[in-house]
């Protein structure tokens, strides 16, 4: 058979079914009074109670179905939108407007309705019927339903209505209730919802569980859920998502950067000790660039030492829809990690990177890195083994010695080595890799360029002239590296970035919460509001005494048991304080000289107690700070301290 034979059977078929349908629907049924009179009187139940009705015609079709027509003195215009969604609710339909005719010399009013399952023209190509004969299990809103209401109100305030109920669909199931218009009252809740913070997935969930909660049974539960002006369908959370993003962020084109400069410049405004500059978007040339300084990083450049010590920089993206990266630069001290500064940017090029830290340098209180100058910066830098992120530092900061994570270094080995391309034997990775880990960890230069020379002429290693040329080329970069040549450097037993990376947790973890941002104006959002409240809580907890998280346990040295999972270590007894308190020689600055608990003839010498043990778990620094004879440099771990010395202004 031909594709136009089909085409016109096909339409032969459809006219068919079309003239069949038109003959059932003005078939007159023959019935007696008695029950016609029960079928007017069933039409008339189906109006809204508290208005008189006069019946001016009725004509039934079948039991459901029927043409009624009545007027009423008491539907007016003021209070016909009322009349008709007590009807609706009362049929379980839904009415759409058809035509709205203009006024006329004998009616005011002319208003069609018909049914939502009537929402397009019928065409070969949208009949209903036609669908489902090609997927059955297909959810098909247009039925071309013929339902139609006519509203007339005339001038001497008589308002008329002609219902031709002729549904071809079922309107009391549950699936028929899955296309009601969604009502104002659920999208306000799904909006407070998004408000919260919640996605359109967990904003589901969690409507869905207090809807459950507000269900007196199992029954009544499904029947909410199912009714779609109750509760909203998984696209419609989707939907009203995109709509909110829009509202409040921009959404995610041009405008989104209309709305970005607007809430950068709002925060300014109302913060006035922050710093912020950016850079608008305007392609691949000039990539967005956003440098944040808060509050409370201006606090740590001021008030926190090893700000001009030590700073760990590192990166993150997949924080938000575009996959912008995240650049955080912080230090280190006795509550973890706190924030120098933040950059954001749309790529990772050295040209970006070294723009973006430039406008963050000059963004710098003049008292940056702890009175070194936001020109100077601090003494050392930890990053990874990014070569554009490396040289923008350099040559952002040129007087920062920039180290490389000892973890990173051995992970990018590892891969290196793991790599087919590289053409390693499995069972010679491990050799390889332990090689360089010696050399790595090596206590002097003597012993690292031995053990360097030693993995270079290994046998294993020799035998790749990819692995040679590799470790040779790595050769140029020892001194960021290796261990030996940070001894006389203020690292603090600091050798890898894990600082940093633990700052991306909190912030992917519990201030994203594993869910990506609608775009950078929510991250921007999330970041000058949430993560810095997240600082802020952490410091007031610890100054107020009612933190006690992991590095209470470490420092006072309650966690070396196998319960608190062998974290850091045996509190002295009473005998070995005393032998040790004696042994101790106290100078200027908070600096001693202590002996070693282990052995006899080992002596260490601590300086600048209270920054030391901001970064090492020691029993010799707990035995002093224990003794407040000895340190009035006490920190809040130990010291007793009055909640009411301790106000937010100290912190924020």
């Amino acid at each position: 058979m031909s594709v136009r034979n089909l085409i016109v059977e096909n339409f032969d078929q459809l006219v068919d079914s079309a003239l069949n349908e038109l003959s059932n629907r003005y078939e007159h049924n023959e019935c007696s009074f008695e029950e016609k009179e029960n079928l007017r009187r069933r039409a008339v139940e189906r109006l809204p109670d508290g208005y008189e009705y006069q019946v001016n015609a009725f004509r039934p079709r079948s039991k459901s179905k029927f043409k009624l027509c009545f007027s009423s003195k008491d539907v007016k215009i003021d209070n016909l939108e009322g009349w008709l969604i007590e009807f609706q609710s009362i049929n379980k339909v839904t009415l759409k407007v058809k035509v709205k005719k203009k006024a006329t010399k004998g009616y005011l009013l002319q208003h069609y309705y018909r049914c939502q399952h009537n929402t397009r023209n019928l065409s070969p190509s949208k009949d209903p019927q036609r669908k489902l004969s090609l997927n059955p299990t297909a959810r098909v809103k247009n039925t071309n339903c013929p339902f139609q209401l006519i509203v007339k109100v005339t001038h001497c305030d008589v308002c008329t209505i002609d219902i031709d109920w002729d549904h071809n669909h079922a309107t009391d199931n549950l699936e028929a209730s899955n296309f009601k218009e969604l009502s104002s009252d659920c999208v306000h809740k799904v909006h407070s919802l998004f408000e919260a913070g919640e996605t359109p997935s967990t904003a589901r969930q969690k409507f869905l569980r207090e809807l459950k909660s507000m269900c007196k049974d199992e029954i009544d539960f499904h029947i909410k859920k199912a009714d779609r002006s109750i509760t909203p369908r998984q696209r419609d959370f989707r939907h009203i998502y995109e709509q909110y993003g829009k509202q409040k962020f921009g959404g995610k084109n041009e405008e989104m950067f209309e709305k970005l400069a607007e809430k950068i410049e709002l925060y300014k405004t109302k913060n006035k000790e922050a710093s912020i500059d950016y850079q608008m978007y305007g392609g691949d040339a000039v990539p967005l660039l956003i440098a944040i300084v808060t509050p409370l990083m201006n606090r740590v450049h001021s008030e926190v030492q090893q700000c001009g010590e030590l700073i760990f920089v590192d990166s993150t993206s997949n924080t938000e829809e575009h996959n912008l990266k995240v650049f955080l630069l912080c230090t280190h001290s006795v509550a973890g990690a706190l924030p120098c500064g933040l950059l954001i940017t749309s790529d990772e090029k050295e040209a970006t990177l070294k723009r973006g830290f430039e406008m963050l340098r000059n963004i710098l209180p003049e008292s940056a890195f702890f009175s070194s100058g936001k020109s100077v910066g601090p003494k050392t830098m930890i990053t990874d083994n990014c070569k554009e992120e490396r040289d923008a530092l350099k040559s952002t900061w040129p007087s920062v010695t920039v180290l490389l994570c000892t973890f990173h270094m051995l992970q990018q080995t590892w891969r290196w080595l793991t790599d087919k391309n590289h053409g390693v034997m499995q069972g010679d990775r491990p050799h390889i890799l332990s090689k360089f880990k010696e050399a790595l960890f090596a206590n002097s230069q003597e012993l690292f360029e031995k053990l360097y020379i030693s993995l270079l002429s290994d046998k294993i290693v020799q035998n790749y002239d990819k692995a040679v040329r590799y470790f040779s080329e790595l050769y140029v970069d020892r001194e960021a590296f290796a261990l030996c040549f940070r001894s006389s450097l203020l690292v603090r037993g600091n050798q890898t970035n894990n600082f940093v990376e633990s700052q991306f947790l909190v912030l992917k973890d519990i201030i994203l919460r594993r869910t990506k941002e609608y775009n950078v104006v929510a991250l921007l959002d999330k970041i000058v509001v949430d993560l810095e409240d997240h600082y802020k809580t952490k410091l007031l907890s610890i100054a107020d005494g009612s933190y006690d998280g992991h590095f209470r346990r470490r420092f006072v040295g309650r966690g070396k048991t196998s319960k608190c999972g062998g974290q850091g270590y045996t509190t002295p007894n009473e005998d070995e304080r005393r032998n040790f308190l004696e042994s101790v020689k106290q100078f200027p600055n908070d600096i001693f000289e202590v002996k070693s608990l282990k052995s006899s003839g080992t002596r260490f010498v601590l300086l600048k107690l209270l920054t030391v043990i901001m970064s090492t778990q020691c029993v010799h620094l707990f035995i002093i700070l224990d003794n407040k004879s000895m340190s009035n440099n006490l920190l809040k771990h130990f010291g007793d301290i009055s909640s009411s010395n301790v106000t937010p202004s100290n912190f924020t």
